[in-house]
């Protein structure tokens, strides 16, 4: 599974980062946020934070 955050989409809200800081961070030049680490797999708290994003520029896919 990857992770992703469409930078088109991200309004730099921080809700992300708020949620799982272990993954996400703001990159505060951009005003975005970005994914920190590749998580190992998504964990209920990872699938709920990109669920609660308010753009949907969360996105995870399956790697084939």
């Amino acid at each position: 599974m990857t992770v992703k955050i469409d930078q088109e989409k991200c309004i730099g809200c921080g809700l992300c980062p708020a949620l799982a800081p272990e993954i996400f961070a703001m990159d505060y030049e951009q005003g975005k946020a970005i994914v920190r680490k590749q998580p190992s797999e998504i964990t209920e708290n990872i699938q709920s934070t990109a669920d609660s994003c308010p753009v949907a520029a969360i996105e995870i896919s399956k790697n084939d």
